[in-house]
């Protein structure tokens, strides 16, 4: 199998964008979307912290964001991912 041994994160075909720099010392903020299941994270350069978001960039909630971070990527957009973009981390939940 092609990802054998990988972690979940490496297992996916990133695009990576930078969406804002960030003052000098603080790094910037990263968006990756894979290309393969439609998964989108952000991610700030200066400590690593990873979280998923919505196509508008709005955060979801922690357990998605851990779940899709544990999961390696299907090759196709899952499912259940139109029902988790619906779930956001500051706001109301279905």
């Amino acid at each position: 199998m092609r990802d054998e041994g990988l972690t979940p994160w490496r297992t996916h075909d990133w695009k990576v964008r930078t969406i804002e720099s960030i003052a000098p010392g603080g790094g910037s903020r990263l968006a990756f979307t894979c290309r393969s299941c439609g998964r989108i994270f952000n991610q700030t350069t200066i400590n690593s912290r990873t979280w998923a978001v919505d196509e508008g960039g709005t955060a979801l909630s922690d357990t998605v964001t851990n779940r899709w971070l544990a999961e390696s990527c299907l090759r196709k957009p899952s499912d259940g991912d139109v029902d988790d973009r619906k779930l956001f981390k500051n706001g109301p939940t279905l």
